[in-house]
């Protein structure tokens, strides 16, 4: 799923930055980000719902935000989420759609009994 923020010829001067960290270039187009992506994601009642973030749950909050506005681009701790997309398009990889179940990660440990 892809939501676009950029103008087409943009999103094709940045496609051969596929797979590398997004950081918007500025406020503005971080409200466009915020909007595309994190007020349609599952992962954050706040941004979706626009509740106080100290009313939510730890489930309800997703720190990937967060940690975009505490660590710079180049530092490791900063999100690998937020990426370029193949498209050139800046996207966030831990979207899930608003309503959807929130993945649950699988043990790489443990295998699968039922398959």
């Amino acid at each position: 799923m892809t939501y676009g923020i950029h103008p087409a010829t943009l999103a094709e001067m940045n496609a051969p930055n596929a797979g590398k960290k997004y950081r918007p270039s500025n406020g503005t187009e971080g409200e466009f980000f915020f909007n595309a992506w994190c007020c349609k994601c599952q992962r954050d009642k706040s941004m979706r719902e626009g509740i106080d973030l100290d009313e939510c749950d730890d489930n309800e909050r997703c720190d990937i935000i967060a940690n975009t506005f505490c660590y710079d681009v180049d530092e490791p701790e900063y999100p690998v989420e937020w990426q370029y997309g193949k498209d050139g398009q800046p996207c966030c990889t831990a979207f899930v759609p608003a309503g959807e179940a929130i993945p649950t990660p699988r043990c790489a440990h443990t295998p699968d009994l039922f398959s």
